[in-house]
């Protein structure tokens, strides 16, 4: 006799499924060769390795560790690196699981969880630097789970790039339906995370972002528990585009070099 499937209890369920991840995340396996002056490294996770890749800038004061968004890989990063090169930053850029030369298939909570072991290897790299830690989109998850969880010092600020703060509008934007919060949801939930970090915060979102709302940058902003946070709402500009309205580069710019 044929039955219904059980219904999840939980977001926290949902975003476990398999076919939340299948439709979370769109792999793009690449491998290339670090540009002059820049290193891939490995950091070993359980079951898996993932690729980082570091831009070494001589006599740099501050580093960036940056979780990129949903199709990128490490590569679509290799000119950025100039940029933030001018501000007197290395950048460090990490592909998710089965995405550019890292292994695995990616899960939610693979990607938070990986982002401790990320974080613990950028710090051994860029040590004696100025850390950031930086989030886009899908790779916002990281970010504000280490807004929440490193420990007082760690890194100097946060920035977070067309980022989500609501578990259930991610949900929906994956064709599922949340359902009542529980406890459990709490390790994917962007906005209580927020609620717990006091690091220094610098939220950066276009105005016309047609896929997350600028009103999760605002929630998330009006949630952080930071003494010094900031939303810069870029002006005509909308997911992927971002970066290249006029108040994008000053603001990051301006962020690293205040501290």
């Amino acid at each position: 006799m044929l039955t219904n499937s059980p219904k999840p209890t939980s977001n926290a369920a949902i975003v476990d499924s398999r076919v939340f991840n299948e439709r979370a995340f769109f792999p793009r396996p690449d491998r290339s060769a670090p540009p002059p002056g820049a290193e891939d490294h490995a950091v070993q996770v359980p079951g898996a390795s993932l690729h980082m890749r570091v831009y070494r800038v001589p006599e740099a004061r501050a580093a960036v560790l940056l979780f990129h968004g949903n199709g990128e890989v490490v590569r679509d990063y290799d000119a950025v690196a100039r940029i933030f090169a001018a501000s007197g930053a290395e950048l460090a850029v990490v592909d998710f699981r089965g995405y550019g030369a890292s292994t695995g298939t990616p899960t939610l909570r693979n990607s938070i969880e990986d982002s401790i072991a990320a974080f613990g290897q950028f710090q051994s790299l860029c040590r004696g630097k100025s850390l950031f830690v930086m989030g886009r989109s899908l790779g916002s998850a990281c970010a504000a789970h280490l807004f929440s969880t490193l420990p007082e010092g760690a890194v100097a600020g946060v920035i977070i790039e067309s980022g989500f703060s609501s578990l259930s509008r991610l949900i929906q934007r994956r064709g599922l339906s949340p359902v009542a919060g529980s406890a459990k949801d709490a390790f994917f939930d962007p906005i209580e995370k927020y609620s717990r970090g006091t690091f220094p915060l610098l939220i950066v979102h276009g105005e016309s972002d047609h896929i997350i709302e600028s009103k999760e940058a605002e929630d998330a902003l009006r949630a952080a528990g930071s003494k010094e946070k900031r939303l810069v709402i870029v002006k005509g500009r909308d997911h992927n585009d971002v970066s290249e309205g006029s108040e994008y580069w000053p603001a990051i710019d301006g962020f690293i070099n205040a501290r």
